[in-house]
């Protein structure tokens, strides 16, 4: 009967000590993601703002880039990569005189674009019937006026730009520098944009910082408190284990 109640006694301070460990250790953890790694993440609602250049992370994400680009070489995926995706809005998709939307469907559709007709202008090495055919006659001098008044109007052209080429050149130039100028700027725009909310940032993540910390030595002290008392409680479990044994054998 003594030993019975010596087994008991001991199984029961194993599987105390067993809940014990438990509490303290925890469970078994699965794989975090990367931002879980920071033990403050939930107190955090923000990206985080990169203050030096990791190494390792860019070690594994070109690596994870590289593992992906196999997996789409090996599924043949490369071209059609972006086939899940809907077409992003454009405004001239929508407009009722814009050809784009023909056009895409057309793409879409694998139907070739009809090529320019210039059979009109080809009239080298054309020849008259005999016989007096007046549609094909009427036919032939229609497109000997359209190939006249195309050589006229080349004409026309060559003339404008022997006169005013320097001048026209200018102007041109002058509105591709205008455009790049304003290109320019709105390149500059957008830099300082992203400047000035990488900044804001920064400084609101900064002014936590103090409050972070007194979580963070909060947590900590509380941590210590908390390995003191379950300390102190497997001490009195195994006084208390070892009176009962002494009370039992006596």
């Amino acid at each position: 009967m003594m030993e019975t109640q010596i087994t008991q006694a001991e199984t029961e301070e194993q599987h105390l000590l067993s809940e014990l460990n438990d509490e303290g250790g925890g469970k078994k953890e699965k794989k975090k993601k990367l931002y879980e790694l920071n033990e403050l993440h939930h107190l955090v609602n923000a990206l985080p703002y990169i203050d030096s250049h990791d190494s390792e992370l860019e070690k594994n994400a070109k690596q994870l880039v590289e593992e992906e680009m196999m997996l789409m070489n090996k599924q043949n995926e490369v071209k059609n990569y972006l086939q899940s995706f809907d077409i992003p809005p454009s405004v001239y998709a929508k407009m009722e005189s814009s050809l784009m939307p023909n056009e895409l469907k057309r793409c879409e559709q694998g139907i070739t674009m009809q090529k320019l007709n210039l059979s009109s202008y080809n009239i080298q090495g054309e020849q008259l019937e005999e016989e007096k055919n007046l549609n094909q006659w009427s036919n032939t001098l229609k497109k000997h006026q359209i190939v006249l008044e195309n050589l006229h109007n080349a004409l026309i052209n060559v003339e404008l730009m022997n006169k005013y080429k320097e001048v026209m050149w200018s102007e041109h130039m002058k509105v591709f520098t205008h455009i790049d100028i304003n290109l320019q700027n709105n390149i500059k725009l957008l830099k300082d944009q992203i400047d000035n909310i990488n900044k804001q940032r920064k400084l609101h993540q900064l002014s936590y910082v103090n409050d972070l910390s007194a979580l963070q030595n909060e947590r900590n002290e509380y941590k210590r408190k908390n390995d003191i008392v379950l300390e102190e409680i497997k001490r009195l479990h195994s006084e208390n284990l070892r009176l009962r044994y002494r009370r039992n054998v006596e």
